[in-house]
């Protein structure tokens, strides 16, 4: 298998927290129903990470009765990008294999996601 680059993984999580947002609507809170809701118009790898992912946002925003925003969104991706992506490309030359077993399921998810869409890209490019 070949290497991912990170930036591939953190466009992946930039592309589900826009949905995660847009998934919320006019209101600014994105709900549980919302999420679960918007999971069936999106593709298997999306809804993987999309699920996981805002559970894990939801998760950091422990009050009771809190509402997750698009910039509690903002600030787990951040977080993301750091500790759950480039944290693991010890030698800065994509994530390997091995690098991505030692992963977080969240990061696993996000992986397997910009695969998705490389490849997607790929097919679009070739048609």
């Amino acid at each position: 298998m070949s290497r991912i680059a990170k930036a591939d993984v953190n466009r992946a999580l930039d592309h589900v927290a826009k949905t995660l947002v847009k998934a919320g609507g006019e209101d600014g809170r994105i709900s549980r129903a919302d999420v679960k809701k918007a999971l069936p118009e999106l593709t298997t790898a999306e809804k993987k990470l999309a699920d996981i992912f805002f559970r894990f946002v939801d998760h950091r925003d422990f009050k009771a009765g809190a509402t997750v925003t698009k910039k509690d969104i903002d600030r787990a991706v951040s977080y993301a990008k750091t500790t759950m992506v480039a944290k693991y490309d010890l030698n800065t030359n994509g994530l390997s294999k091995d690098e991505i077993a030692k992963m977080s399921i969240t990061g696993q998810r996000a992986v397997d996601l910009a695969k998705a869409l490389k490849g997607a890209g790929a097919a679009a490019a070739a048609d």
